[in-house]
């Protein structure tokens, strides 16, 4: 008989770090990626997967923490849910993350061994958030004070 590998739901805008994910987690899990215009909620809902991973940084941050709560609002949908960000990329804020109930935090995931380490760690239910939060990038805001001000 057959071993049942748990099922992952991959989420990442970056089809390099994509790939070479993909390579890494499906020796242990059935990997699902979503297509280009394919609606990520509707597929976790007929995937049905034990983890998901979704990249976190950059542009791809708002998007991920609004598929976060939805599919961490039905937790049948996906049990364990975790955000990752690759090296130079900041995460969202540690209440944003919070707020949403994702399971855990990967920040600098550049090798896609230490994805396959962190899946692994939230299908056993462990809840993985960095201590310290790693830093934010400064906001627009930010940015134009410094340039103006010199600080």
């Amino acid at each position: 008989m057959e071993r049942v590998r748990p099922r992952l739901l991959l989420v990442d805008s970056e089809a390099a770090f994509r790939l070479r994910a993909i390579g890494a987690l499906s020796d242990r899990f059935d990997v699902t990626v979503p297509g280009p215009g394919d609606d990520v909620v509707r597929l976790a809902r007929a995937v049905r997967p034990d983890v998901g991973c979704l990249a976190c940084g950059g542009r791809s941050r708002v998007e991920a923490l609004r598929l976060a709560r939805v599919l961490k609002t039905d937790v049948r949908i996906v049990p364990s849910l975790g955000f990752y960000t690759r090296t130079g990329e900041s995460p969202p804020s540690r209440a944003a993350v919070e707020s949403v109930h994702v399971d855990g935090l990967l920040s600098g995931a550049e090798d896609p061994a230490a994805l396959l380490s962190f899946a692994e760690a939230l299908l056993s239910g462990a809840r993985i958030m960095p201590e310290p939060w790693p830093p934010q990038a400064p906001g627009p805001v930010r940015r134009l004070l410094t340039r103006l001000l010199g600080r």
